[in-house]
């Protein structure tokens, strides 16, 4: 019997919109950097992010509707 002062544990995972949100405000974030390192550094985030995205393995222990 679970005890009544229990908190549940939150959920960690996330909605596939706010993701997705994320890495759009990666992707302007680096287009404000002239071209070089920094921006670069930026733009291979938001690229990581992608593959994220088409990890069905990540996908469905990260996001809600992924």
């Amino acid at each position: 019997m679970p005890s009544p002062n229990r908190k549940p544990e939150p959920d960690s995972r996330r909605e596939m919109a706010y993701f997705i949100e994320m890495r759009r405000n990666v992707l302007r974030y680096a287009r404000t950097f002239p071209p070089g390192g920094a921006r670069n550094q930026h733009r291979q985030i938001a690229l990581s992010l992608r593959r994220l995205f088409r990890n069905k393995t990540w996908l469905e222990s990260h996001a809600l509707d992924g």
